[in-house]
C-alpha cells in the first residue's frame, strides 16, 4: 500500500518540479551538481567537517570528541536505517528509471534501488544539524552545503524533490537523535568519573 502511495507521488504534480530542477544549466553547472552529488565529495566534506568541529568545539578533548563522534553516528543512523528500512518499506523508483530515456537528464550514475528518502540530502542534513551544535555560522555553513547536495540529486537526475525534502527531514531527526545521545553518554560518563584527588 505504502509502495502504491509513494509510486504514484510523481504523477500528481510533481513530475514538472523534477523537469524544471532538472533543466540545462550549462556546463559549469553541470560540472558543480555532479562533483557535490559525488560519493567522494560526500567522504571528504565529512572529514573536513570533522575536523572544523573538533576546532570549533571549546573545551577538554573529551568535549570536542563527544561532538565529532555525534557526527559519525548521525551519518550511520541517516545512512543505515534509510537503505535498509525505510527505502525497501516505501519501495519508490527513482526518476532516472521511472520516466521515459530522453524526457530528463540523466548526469550521474544511481543504482536502480529505492528513491525515497534521498541518503545523500539525509547524510548531508544530518551532517548540518550536528555541525549547528559547534556554532551558529558552521551550522550555517554546513546548512548550505546540505541544501546545495539536496538540490544536486534532482539536478542530475536521479531523485525526485520530494525524496531530497524527506531525506532533508530524516536528517534532521537522526542529527538531533545523535546529539542527545552524545550528551547523554556524556553525561553518564561525567558522573561515573572518578573525582580528582584534593590537593594538598
Amino acid at each position: 500500500m505504502l509502495a502504491a502511495i509513494t509510486h504514484d507521488l510523481h504523477t500528481a504534480g510533481e513530475a514538472w518540479l523534477f523537469r524544471a530542477l532538472n533543466a540545462d544549466g550549462g556546463p559549469i553547472l553541470d560540472g558543480l551538481m555532479v562533483l557535490v552529488s559525488s560519493k567522494p565529495f560526500g567522504a571528504a566534506w565529512a572529514i573536513l567537517l570533522a575536523v572544523l568541529i573538533a576546532r570549533a568545539v571549546r573545551g577538554p578533548l573529551a568535549a570536542r570528541l563527544r561532538l565529532v563522534a555525534a557526527l559519525g553516528a548521525a551519518i550511520a543512523m541517516s545512512d543505515g536505517l534509510g537503505s535498509q528500512l525505510l527505502r525497501p518499506l516505501l519501495a519508490r523508483r527513482r526518476p532516472c528509471y521511472a520516466l521515459p530515456p530522453g524526457t530528463f537528464r540523466w548526469l550521474a550514475p544511481a543504482a536502480d534501488v529505492g528513491s525515497l528518502p534521498s541518503l545523500h540530502a539525509a547524510n548531508f542534513f544530518a551532517m548540518a544539524t550536528v555541525a549547528a551544535a559547534a556554532g551558529p555560522r558552521l551550522g550555517l555553513a554546513a546548512l548550505g552545503v546540505a541544501v546545495l547536495v539536496a538540490l544536486s540529486r534532482v539536478y542530475v537526475g536521479v531523485h525526485w524533490p520530494t525524496d531530497v525534502l524527506a531525506g532533508a527531514a530524516w536528517g534532521v531527526v537522526c542529527g538531533m537523535v545523535a546529539r542527545l545521545l552524545a550528551t547523554w553518554l556524556w553525561a553518564r560518563w561525567q558522573r561515573r568519573r572518578p573525582a580528582a584527588p584534593d590537593r594538598p
